[in-house]
């Protein structure tokens, strides 16, 4: 009995083996294939020894800068800056770590602040500028943002973090959005399930599994996990740094809102989903104090990806800051 039981746990553990080394391989030739698809060299810039990737459509007189959020990439600004480069220079771009971009050794708002710098100065986009962040790039971009003050012709904050949303959220909350441990998820990540989960289930029910979106993560999702994850385990220094940056003066500054109307998106205990949102709603209101100029919008269709689910709201708020 010992013996078939031993045989039973051994064929068990091959068998997982074999899964694993197909999965690697798997993994790596779709890596392969999808790294063939690498932009053209004349969408890189070089800043400290570090390959940056952006997109620059357009040739108006001010620069529209699109920050992307926590692990996101210039694509997710795509159909908002094809729109507007018909106006106005455009530029998106990947931060150090995400997707074509090289990562970097610091996380700080200066080196955020440093990199976008060199970035416009090397592409020739001209002053003034409109930065507009989504979620995570409403910290991120904020030393620039003073340091540049006097070059800024507005900012447009769409659901953006605050810098002490986690201070203002209970452990509960805070545990409840955690990923599984880092080495855990890479592990996963090497071995091609994610890219199979990815495959099934969207990364974010606001648009369809086919939507371009959803396709961009199952498909990159390795190039994207490394550059997430370090601003992830880096939020609370982040959001530290931001919270210096607490007046903006009189730079015109909108914020955008979502207003969840089918509730938070994968929440499942009713108590945290609420808690959720009036913090959320609370600090967005907050935001206002950044500037003497500021206003508030609702995205009444929209939970936190604005961005997929009402772009024409995001670009109409974008043109009324544009000079004349």
């Amino acid at each position: 009995m010992l013996k078939n039981i031993l045989k039973i746990l051994k064929a068990i553990f091959v068998t997982f083996l074999v899964l694993i080394f197909i999965g690697f391989l798997f993994e790596q030739i779709a890596r392969f294939y999808f790294d063939s698809k690498r932009p053209d060299n004349s969408e890189f810039t070089n800043i400290d020894g570090r390959n940056i990737h952006y997109k620059k459509l357009g040739n108006g007189s001010c620069t529209i800068i699109f920050e992307s959020g926590l692990g996101g990439d210039y694509l997710h600004w795509q159909e908002i800056q094809k729109k507007l480069s018909g106006k106005y220079t455009t530029i998106a771009y990947d931060k150090a770590g995400i997707l074509w971009s090289d990562p970097s050794k610091e996380t700080s708002l200066k080196r955020y602040a440093t990199d976008l710098e060199a970035l416009l100065k090397q592409t020739n986009c001209p002053k003034p500028y409109i930065l507009v962040g989504h979620s995570f790039g409403g910290i991120t971009p904020r030393l620039f943002i003073k340091k540049n003050e006097k070059d800024m012709a507005g900012i447009v904050f769409v659901d953006v973090s605050h810098p002490k949303q986690l201070e203002k959220s209970s452990e509960a909350l805070k545990n409840s959005v955690q990923p599984p441990p880092r080495m855990f998820l890479s592990f996963l990540n090497e071995i091609g399930v994610i890219r199979i989960l990815y495959s099934n289930t969207a990364f974010t029910a606001a648009v369809p599994k086919t939507h371009w979106f959803n396709q961009n993560v199952k498909n990159y999702f390795y190039r994207i996990f490394d550059g997430m994850m370090t601003e992830l385990e880096n939020d609370e220094k982040l959001m530290k740094e931001a919270a210096e940056m607490h007046d903006f003066g009189s730079i015109p500054l909108t914020i955008i809102t979502a207003k969840y109307p089918d509730g938070v998106e994968g929440a499942k205990d009713k108590n945290l989903e609420k808690e959720y949102l009036n913090v959320h709603n609370t600090l967005q209101t907050d935001l206002l104090q950044l500037s003497f100029n500021s206003t508030q919008v609702f995205a009444e269709k929209s939970g936190h990806y604005i961005t997929l689910e009402e772009p024409d709201l995001i670009s109409n708020e974008i043109e009324k800051l544009a000079p004349r």
